[in-house]
């Protein structure tokens, strides 16, 4: 949270990549593989009107859920839940910049470049009839 604070984009990215660097090796992968996933949806938005913003607004709460004592007025609190929600959106936008290029490629293959999807009512992959 403390990186948003800083004066320019480069400082903020600096510093988060210094936090980045103390979480334990699994914590990390799983960052980076989720903010891959979150910016591949965001390059979607016109599609999907999922961009940065809904999306940090939607997962940022349970992926950075700072310590909250239930007495703190509602305006506190929401106040911390809007930094969270910043520091997502930015970490989603960035994430190229923070954890390397390659980050920001899909982690999957797009279904528009395979023949096979999943079947949803049975979980299991089918070949499409086109």
């Amino acid at each position: 949270m403390q990186a948003l604070e800083k004066p320019s984009k480069q400082e903020k990215i600096e510093e988060l990549k210094e936090v980045a660097d103390k979480l334990p090796r699994p914590n990390l992968v799983l960052l980076k593989h989720l903010l891959s996933l979150l910016h591949h949806i965001s390059q979607n938005a016109e599609t999907n009107r999922m961009d940065s913003s809904n999306l940090a607004i939607c997962v940022g709460p349970n992926m950075l859920s700072p310590e909250t004592d239930n007495t703190l007025p509602l305006e506190v609190q929401k106040e911390m839940n809007d930094k969270v929600t910043v520091l997502v959106e930015f970490l989603i936008n960035n994430c190229s910049e923070i954890f390397g290029e390659d980050i920001a490629l899909p982690v999957c293959a797009s279904a528009e470049e395979s023949p096979e999807h999943t079947d949803s009512s049975t979980g299991t992959l089918s070949r499409s009839s086109k």
